[in-house]
């Protein structure tokens, strides 16, 4: 009867743990730091300066390079970049993405970005 024994402890252990459990500050924490991040990538894209400008791009490839950073995963992408003057132009570029975020990057996708004319590989994703 071990088995029925070590069940009755772990329901007890599960019913203890959910009393004391604060869902609610988890998902306040959890939703600071994905507004911490969106504004990282909200600065990050307005520091580009006065050389990068927005155009679109349509993701045609995304791979994970298996790394994480905090609450965010380092992927590899193939973008399409529609360049201002209608020239797309393709382009890879390694950058991390929140988790919340990545469905906004799969293939076929079109996202905004802020690139530089002269170099097109120089390429900041706008995600919101």
């Amino acid at each position: 009867m071990g088995v029925l024994t070590n069940l009755a402890k772990l329901t007890a252990m599960g019913f203890d743990n959910l009393a004391t459990m604060n869902v609610g500050a988890q998902l306040a924490q959890a939703q600071a730091t994905m507004d911490g991040l969106i504004a990282q990538n909200q600065l990050a894209t307005e520091a580009a300066g006065p050389e990068f400008v927005s155009a679109t791009a349509t993701v045609t490839q995304l791979a994970s390079t298996g790394v994480m950073v905090n609450d965010g995963v380092q992927v590899a992408l193939g973008l399409l970049v529609l360049m201002p003057a209608g020239v797309p132009v393709p382009v890879t570029t390694t950058t991390v993405v929140p988790m919340a975020l990545l469905p906004q990057v799969q293939p076929g996708a079109t996202i905004g970005v802020r690139v530089d004319p002269a170099a097109p590989s120089r390429v900041l994703l706008d995600l919101r």
